[in-house]
């Protein structure tokens, strides 16, 4: 027989652990201070020693309650899972999103893994579309990605991801090499795409460079296979900044003229208010949003930049 602390009192716990309040606890809760306090010295009674002490006008936790607040929370998010799931009569729920090759490979995958580690019982299912275009997808996706704003009859379409294209390329290419200005780019091999073929001489005009001469560089299908040749040292490939933030904080690769900022749209999110897994494709969308390099925190409210 297992032998458990009462769930009211561990929920009263990580509330009050997460909050350093009992008051803003008793809020979540929507129960008394009282309420909660009984609760805590009811799991301090439990395991005959102090959980919170006082600081300021809040609590902190002691030392090994902190230690013991992670386990909680682990197994608190698990029940509600395994809570939620037997509600829907244990089916599991499926998120189908459609997104262009590079968006998936460089950005969403590795989100979306550590999210279905925390939520296992929601399958992310992927599928990439080779144009920004929509077609069919509407129809066949949950959730749509794409680099510019979308409209369609009934959805819903937001920014999720701010687009700084940047110039990048692996540091051994550099070597015995000095940047100091814009145009020493010229010099360098240019990885194109071939659906942004006017990429290059755009980003140089934005630098105040016009160049009649051809630049020179491989072509590519898609801007994760210029990403790849970049990091190879082929070249040097424009690309969004969010598409290689790891990249660049492991010092893989190496942003040659931060001063010239090349700011789009976005990329942004395509969804149906009304589509049977909401719940799913809302928590995934806020999932993501606080994956965001510099954008909102854990735990804040997310403010979106709605296109009806």
């Amino acid at each position: 027989m297992r032998r458990l602390p009462p769930l009211k009192a561990l929920q009263a716990f990580e509330a009050t652990a997460r909050h350093e309040s009992v008051t803003k606890a008793s809020q979540e809760l929507n129960v008394s201070h009282s309420a909660v306090s009984q609760q805590i010295k009811a799991l301090e009674h439990y395991f005959n020693q102090k959980l919170f002490r006082k600081k300021g006008n809040g609590l902190e936790l002691m030392p090994k309650a902190r230690n013991y607040l992670q386990d909680i929370k682990q197994s608190l998010d698990l029940i509600a899972v395994a809570s939620e799931n037997l509600s829907t009569s244990g089916a599991l729920k499926r998120v189908r999103v459609n997104a262009t090759p590079t968006f998936a490979t460089q950005w969403l995958i590795p989100r979306v893994a550590e999210f279905q580690r925390v939520y296992p019982t929601i399958e992310v299912r992927i599928e990439t579309s080779t144009t920004d275009e929509l077609t069919n997808e509407a129809e066949n996706s949950d959730l749509i990605f794409r680099r510019y704003p979308m409209k369609q009859s009934g959805m819903v379409c937001m920014r999720i991801v701010e687009d700084e294209t940047i110039a990048v390329t692996s540091p051994k290419l550099l070597q015995g090499k000095t940047i100091k200005q814009a145009s020493d780019l010229l010099s360098f091999d240019l990885l194109h795409i071939r659906s942004r073929i006017s990429a290059w001489p755009s980003w140089f005009r934005k630098a105040g460079i016009e160049s009649s001469q051809t630049l020179k560089g491989q072509v590519f299908d898609h801007i994760f296979l210029s990403i790849a040749a970049a990091k190879n040292g082929s070249g040097v490939c424009l690309t969004p900044r969010a598409f290689v933030e790891q990249e660049l904080q492991e010092g893989r690769l190496v942003n040659l003229c931060p001063e010239v900022a090349v700011i789009g749209s976005g990329f942004f999110a395509l969804y149906d208010r009304q589509n049977r897994s909401i719940r799913n494709i809302e928590g995934l969308l806020d999932w993501l949003a606080q994956k965001v390099p510099n954008g909102t925190p854990d735990g804040s409210d997310v403010e979106w930049e709605l296109y009806s």
